[in-house]
């Protein structure tokens, strides 16, 4: 008997010993530094797109009307409730946040580049968030092209 429980004892210790270092071990927590970012020219496996803020992506979807009609359903679900259906009147959020968003008029939009406008939809700014893992890439690029359009 005293045999086997020297034997469970001896077993263990070194499992107990290791437990206790554990606790010691970096760890990193979701979104935190550091976060590896892929080689410059790769091609995601994911088959995500990868997309930084000093990237100048260009725009393509040719502006017709498909693509207006797709970028003008999705302001309506997405964006409307913020910036407004017109650049007049703000949605229903808009109208409580403290200042409103902007209206997304042609004179607002007019001095920016497309790739500009897609990639603030594409990451947020402010209080706006970021689009990127709620619409594709073709929709974004839709929806600036709606935006260009917009009155």
């Amino acid at each position: 008997m005293k045999c086997s429980a020297g034997l469970a004892i001896m077993a263990v210790v070194p499992l107990l010993t290791a437990a206790m270092w554990m606790d010691r071990q970096p760890s990193i927590k979701p979104y935190q530094a550091p976060v590896l970012m892929p080689p410059a020219e790769s091609v995601p496996v994911t088959g995500r797109e990868i997309i930084s803020q000093n990237s100048e992506p260009k725009n393509p979807v040719a502006p017709n009307a498909r693509s207006v009609a797709q970028g003008k359903v999705l302001f309506a679900l997405n964006c409307a409730m913020c910036h407004g259906l017109t650049s007049a009147e703000r949605g229903p959020v808009g109208k409580k946040l403290v200042p409103p968003p902007p209206g997304l008029d042609r004179a607002l939009l007019q001095g920016l580049r497309d790739a500009a406008i897609y990639k603030a939809i594409t990451f947020g700014f402010g209080r706006m968030p970021p689009f990127q893992d709620k619409l594709s890439p073709r929709e974004r690029w839709d929806l600036a092209t709606f935006l260009r359009t917009r009155n």
